[in-house]
C-alpha cells in the first residue's frame, strides 16, 4: 500500500480559536446574514469584526481571494 499525501481542502487555519455559539432572534439573524453578504464577509468574520470594533481588541480576519485567483 502506498502512502498518499492527503490534499488539504478549505481555508488555511486562522490559528487557535474558541468556538462560540450565538443564538439570535430570526429577524436579527436574517439582517446580519444580509449585511455580511453585502460586505462580502462570512457570518463568522462579520461577527468578529463587530466584536473587534466594539471592544477595540484586534482580530486577524482573513481576507478572501480576488475573483481571478479562486479555483
Amino acid at each position: 500500500m502506498l502512502d498518499m499525501e492527503r490534499k488539504k481542502t478549505g481555508r488555511p487555519s486562522k490559528g487557535p480559536r474558541h468556538a462560540t455559539m450565538v443564538k439570535t432572534p430570526i429577524p436579527l439573524h436574517e439582517a446580519v446574514v444580509q449585511r455580511a453578504r453585502a460586505l462580502g464577509m462570512t457570518l463568522t468574520d462579520y461577527y468578529l469584526w463587530l466584536a473587534s470594533e466594539d471592544t477595540g481588541v484586534p482580530t486577524d480576519v482573513q481576507e478572501g481571494l480576488p475573483l481571478g485567483m479562486t479555483a
